[in-house]
């Protein structure tokens, strides 16, 4: 049966719980405590470090075990289901959405039965994530604070007792559940009439300023309710913390306080907040001034007529030439999705973005026919990588979760090409949709984890954590031998970095970064391409680059140009940073300060309109498609992509920010078309039949009818005719009449408008 020690053994911080008396109540001695077999025995629980095996065994011998231990939620999220409060069918409901849920690496059921549970996965500790979700009553989202570990006793008699896995089993929070619980930067609110954004340390500041302890019940109420609002209900650790110290607070009753106000019919609103905030001397701060948010966006602010998204600006544009012009055939749309990946590999460690702190690192699909191309594109990404010494870091597949951790242990970046990565997908998708091949449904979850920690630590699982370790130390033993017999400063300098990671195996990897470049065919992408994965998963965090033309042009005479000696040189500049280091290093990392990119005033305020651009247009697929999350995310993909752009000639400017706009909302609304296409065959066919036309016509040449006829077999020829003067009619496609190049006949071409 699992106990304490197997949490201390997987890294994590526990502590003894006072017990029961024979009167039935808590050994801690206070009559009134309600906390009996819960009770931390040491006050300083929430700051508790971990123990070495000395002081565990004292512990042990004072009894400190004796009934039951606590497990600090410290890189840790429990998601904690209690059935007396409506629990169970929220669980049901929550597995509805996010089923990823169910594949928690350790379950426990609690003492109090009826279905209560706690499902354990890692998190970073530096998340802020919702505690409570309206619309989950009875569950608890615990990121702070405590749980009772498995084989502690309950008060009803009964034992905590698992249900699946062990704490080395412990995963990472599924990426969904992330976007589903991370609190936003900041929050919507209105105020005198007019509306403002307050961030959750706004907040937090106000409600300092606010003396809890004689308050009246009425008033106490109001602030909950005036925060419950300010925050969309995401604020209830702050109410916790503040009310704690107040007679007001019932820990049993709190939660429930805080779901009750979501349904007030008359809100109390931010106002009351700030009025009894002011009331204790709080004033506004320069950064949370009362203004109104531009709601809307002329179409003439964002002007991106006239853009060519096969031509990127400045030294990108050149670098995607040059790769295109190592393919064949043209295939252009696909050799800058090249370009965009390798050069946001290329300065991804050294360079930052001084506007929103977003990292270049990319995953994007180059999509096209097979036998058209795609080896060469393929083939000039990697032979710029090796220009810049990055090769080392470059792999060719992903086989596990494990390869995909000591990769990153190898080096600081892990960039992925991977050629037919649509087998990939698919092979996936099959083991998440029939069983079997788990360890394919953890690829996904630790690319996405890994992609988002850039900027932050990467949590290892405690068995890879072992595993790892243990491969380090005997390297470092090998190392140790030859440093002995022959000193020399390359295995000086791998002493140095494997000694480091050791020592931050247990935080996790710092500023892990991890890029994905996959080429595959468009059936094979079409085929795994769906409402989930687009809405919440992998493909709804990349960028597409499709290329539609079945049989492209052939270049003729082809001759694939060199490199010329002034691009090689940029891209090694570019790479280092303006240093260059002596060793060569065994592993690549950097750690040091970045260089920084600014960004024009004027491109300041086109980012601020391309991004309230893109929250416009979630708003309305929140009402039609329910796609909202594509659009909220392709925000950050418009500072990436401006940033990558902007990095060779050190300045973001409004070119490089309306070309980066132009390509992502291009990229959310042909996902959109493919969802649609792919998920509303059977409730919706004549919408799913409109989108897939979309798809296929959204490209310079356009498509003839056969082309349409043959990539739409699941369509009878009429019902194509007929959608064709549908999407005519209302003029979302046009119709031209061209001369067939080689058989000089006339051929009707569809494009879209």
């Amino acid at each position: 049966m699992t106990n304490h020690r197997d949490f201390w053994e997987n890294g994590y911080r526990i502590f003894g719980l006072h017990g029961i008396t024979k009167d039935g109540r808590c050994t801690c001695n206070n009559k009134n405590c309600k906390a009996i077999l819960k009770h931390p025995i040491m006050s300083n629980w929430t700051s508790i470090p971990e123990w070495s095996e000395e002081q565990l065994d004292n512990f042990e011998e004072a009894d400190h075990f004796a009934t039951g231990y606590g497990v600090l939620v410290k890189g840790l999220l429990v998601i904690d289901v209690d059935a007396r409060n409506g629990g169970v069918a929220s669980y049901e409901k929550l597995l509805d959405a996010h089923s990823s849920v169910a594949g928690a690496g350790l379950i426990v059921e609690t003492g109090s039965g009826g279905g209560s549970k706690h499902l354990y996965f890692r998190c970073d500790e530096g998340l802020a994530l919702s505690q409570h979700l309206d619309e989950y009553p009875g569950i608890d989202f615990k990121s702070s604070g405590y749980v009772v570990g498995p084989g502690s006793l309950h008060l009803s008699g009964n034992r905590y007792a698992i249900a699946v896995g062990s704490p080395s089993d412990i995963d990472d929070l599924p990426a969904d559940m992330i976007d589903l619980l991370k609190k936003p930067e900041r929050f919507r609110a209105r105020y005198e009439s007019r509306t403002v954004d307050v961030s959750y340390n706004d907040l937090g500041d106000m409600l300092s300023y606010i003396t809890n302890a004689d308050l009246d019940y009425d008033v106490w109420i109001k602030i909950g309710m005036a925060l419950h609002h300010a925050s969309s209900g995401t604020a209830y650790d702050l109410w916790e913390t503040w009310s704690s110290t107040s007679s007001k607070h019932d820990a049993a009753d709190m939660a429930k306080k805080w779901h009750s106000f979501g349904k007030s019919a008359n809100p109390v609103t931010l106002g009351t907040l700030v009025h009894y905030a002011q009331q204790g001397g709080w004033l506004w701060p320069v950064t949370f001034t009362p203004n109104e948010i531009v709601e809307e966006v002329e179409e003439s602010e964002l002007d991106i007529t006239g853009i060519d998204l096969r031509r990127p600006p400045g030294f990108v544009g050149e670098v995607a030439e040059w790769i295109h012009g190592q393919c064949r055939y043209v295939r252009e749309n696909i050799a800058v999705g090249a370009a965009l990946v390798t050069m946001g590999d290329v300065i991804g460690l050294k360079y930052g973005d001084t506007e929103n702190r977003v990292t270049s690192n990319l995953i994007s699909f180059c999509v096209a026919g097979s036998g058209t191309g795609k080896e060469g594109i393929l083939g000039a990404s990697i032979d710029i990588l090796k220009i810049v010494g990055m090769n080392s870091a470059l792999y060719g597949n992903i086989k596990s979760e494990q390869e995909v951790v000591r990769n990153l242990v190898a080096h600081q970046p892990s960039i992925y090409i991977i050629d037919e990565v649509g087998f990939l997908l698919g092979k996936i998708q099959n083991a998440k949709s029939k069983g079997g091949a788990s360890y394919l449904e953890g690829i996904i979850g630790v690319l996405m984890s890994v992609f988002s920690k850039a900027n932050g630590h990467f949590l290892i699982s405690g068995d890879v954590r072992k595993e790892v370790r243990k491969t380090l130390l005997q390297e470092l033993t090998q190392i140790c031998r030859k440093l002995d017999e022959k000193p020399n400063p390359l295995d000086q300098a791998r002493y140095d970095s494997i000694e480091k990671h050791i020592e931050t195996l247990d935080t996790g990897i710092e500023n892990p970064f991890l890029s994905l470049l996959g080429f595959t065919t468009n059936t094979n992408f079409e085929s795994v391409v769906d409402f989930e994965n687009a809405a919440n998963g992998f493909i709804g965090r990349s960028l597409l680059f499709i290329e539609q033309n079945p049989v492209p042009k052939e270049k003729y005479p082809f001759d694939p140009p060199e490199m010329n000696e002034g691009m090689k040189t940029t891209l090694q500049q570019l790479y280092a940073a303006g240093s260059f280091e002596m060793i060569k290093p065994v592993r690549i990392e950097h750690y040091g300060p970045k260089v920084s990119i600014p960004t024009t005033d004027d491109a300041k305020a086109m980012l601020r309109k391309a991004v309230v651009a893109m929250h416009n247009l979630a708003e309305d697929h929140s009402e039609k498609t329910g796609l909202e999350s594509l659009f909220l995310r392709a925000k950050e993909l418009i500072f990436k992509v401006s940033f990558i752009l902007a990095a060779p000639s050190g300045l973001r400017t409004v070119e490089h920010v309306l070309w980066a706009y132009a390509l992502v909302k291009n990229d959310v609304e042909t996902k959109g078309r493919m969802v649609i296409g792919n998920d509303r065959r059977k409730d919706s066919p004549e919408d799913a039949l409109f989108s897939s036309i979309i798809n296929l016509v959204d490209s310079r040449e356009g498509q003839t009818f056969g082309v349409l006829v043959n990539k739409l077999r699941k369509y009878k020829k009429e019902e194509i005719e007929q959608g064709l003067e549908r999407l005519l009619s209302r003029k979302l496609i046009t119709v031209e009449e061209t001369v067939h190049p080689r058989k000089k006949i006339q051929v009707k071409r569809y494009r879209k408008n």
